[in-house]
């Protein structure tokens, strides 16, 4: 398992059994975790000055839906990878995350190994 302990992450999400399963996969790594429900309380804690390594964005999320935050946050701060989450796999899914400024993409179920070396990729180029 990575050591990712001096890096945090910020989990855009309002699935909370999701927000667990990624915490249950990261566990070992001791990466800090932060989650907030919605895109609006994401754009609001980075607005703050919260500055997390790398963000998981859910992509379909109440208030502000991941591509609005996405852009909004990437306007902010352009050098936070955002990690875009959802549970469609199609092709054009990806394209729209893509588009919206999402560094990289990831379905739902989560492949906890794909998970852990997008986010140590990441990590490493910080």
């Amino acid at each position: 398992m990575p050591d990712l302990s001096k890096y945090t992450l910020l989990i855009v999400e309002d699935d909370v059994v999701s927000v667990e399963l990624v915490k249950s996969i990261l566990v070992d790594t001791g990466i800090r975790i932060e989650h907030v429900l919605t895109g609006l309380e994401a754009v609001k804690l980075v607005k703050r000055g919260f500055k997390p390594d790398v963000i998981l964005m859910d992509m379909r999320l109440p208030e502000m839906d991941g591509y609005q935050a996405t852009q909004i946050i990437k306007g902010i701060h352009g050098d936070i990878p955002i990690i875009a989450q959802t549970a469609f796999a199609m092709t054009e899914d990806r394209q729209k995350c893509m588009a919206a400024g999402c560094d990289e993409y990831i379905t739902k179920p989560y492949d906890e190994s794909i998970l852990l070396k997008l986010l140590t990729d990441f990590l490493q180029r910080k």
